[in-house]
């Protein structure tokens, strides 16, 4: 869906000043498309049009929808619980609606590794069953359903990216980058169970991937770097550590730390369920579709050091 006329293309980005939805913006800038953004409060990139409103907002909805050729459905509810339906379920089922309205050809939904909740299968994929356990994850499992409702003429993609990550939000990576007792304490005794992290960078290359490349149906895809060996907590540890010392390559053997068997007892004996650290999520039916991580492991850690080292313009928003 390249610009071929003298009218750029309408491109919509929910959640736009989000980790994710942001970097789908510049990435739909830089093809010279007009980005329309909707975010209810956070600064969004000035060379959009912004539409500061929440997905319960009928009226700027329409309007933010009208006329689109594409939209990237970024916007969710990630801690109120009570919000959850309202905004990842009930917002959906309004933007899929709009969708069909207005005939939008691309359709890209965000949605989560999460939905996959409890399993007993070490190597998750898109046809394992979905067991979601928390508000959070039923909600965004509800909210894929509604986007897998085939829409006539419109090339839709549904991705589950695992823990996301950027220079804002390190998740597992705040183990190392703090590197405070108390975190070593953690990383030791967790060091064997994958980290799941993947950069927001990845996740946006991903969204942006399939514009081009039509899906027969409505598709599936993990959004994840569980296949490299250093993806672990001590892995990271041991990386992170090694790059920001300025020592290229990956180290040949992370820190030392407990058996897996040692957090997911613990993590049985608090929660009552979870699943084992070393499941992994895999990514191999988007990598069978030609896409190719950008950063990676390895570059998503030193990108944030960088990131972090050089503030620049858009990682102070």
């Amino acid at each position: 869906m390249n610009v071929t006329s003298s009218k750029p293309l309408t491109a919509c980005v929910t959640g736009a000043s989000g980790m994710i939805g942001r970097r789908i913006v510049a990435r739909l800038l830089a093809r010279g498309y007009l980005v329309r953004a909707l975010s209810r409060s956070r600064y969004v990139n000035p060379k959009t049009q912004i539409f500061k409103a929440g997905l319960s907002d009928e009226v700027a909805l329409n309007h933010f929808v009208n006329g689109a050729d594409m939209l990237f459905h970024c916007a969710a509810e990630l801690n109120n619980a009570s919000q959850m339906t309202a905004v990842n379920v009930k917002g959906t089922e309004h933007i899929a609606q709009l969708i069909r309205q207005n005939r939008v050809k691309y359709f890209c939904h965000i949605s989560s590794a999460g939905v996959i909740g409890n399993t007993t299968e070490l190597l998750v994929d898109e046809t394992t069953p979905c067991n979601p356990q928390n508000a959070y994850e039923r909600s965004k499992w509800q909210a894929e359903q509604i986007a897998l409702s085939e829409i006539a003429g419109c090339n839709t993609v549904i991705l589950r990216p695992t823990n996301v990550i950027d220079e804002e939000r390190l998740g597992a990576l705040s183990m190392p980058v703090n590197g405070s007792l108390p975190n070593r304490l953690k990383a030791f005794v967790k060091g064997g169970e994958c980290a799941h992290i993947v950069h927001a960078e990845d996740v946006a290359d991903a969204a942006i991937y399939f514009i081009d490349r039509p899906v027969q149906k409505p598709r599936i895809f993990f959004v994840s770097c569980d296949d490299d060996p250093i993806n672990t907590v001590a892995g990271l540890w041991t990386l992170y550590h090694a790059l920001a010392a300025g020592r290229a390559g990956v180290p040949a053997t992370p820190m030392a730390h407990l058996p897996l068997t040692v957090p997911y007892l613990i993590r049985r004996l608090r929660r009552g369920v979870g699943n084992r650290g070393d499941i992994k999520y895999s990514s191999a039916r988007l990598i069978a579709e030609g896409f190719k991580f950008t950063l990676g492991i390895t570059g998503a850690i030193n990108k944030i050091i960088h990131d972090r080292a050089q503030p620049n313009e858009d990682t102070k928003r």
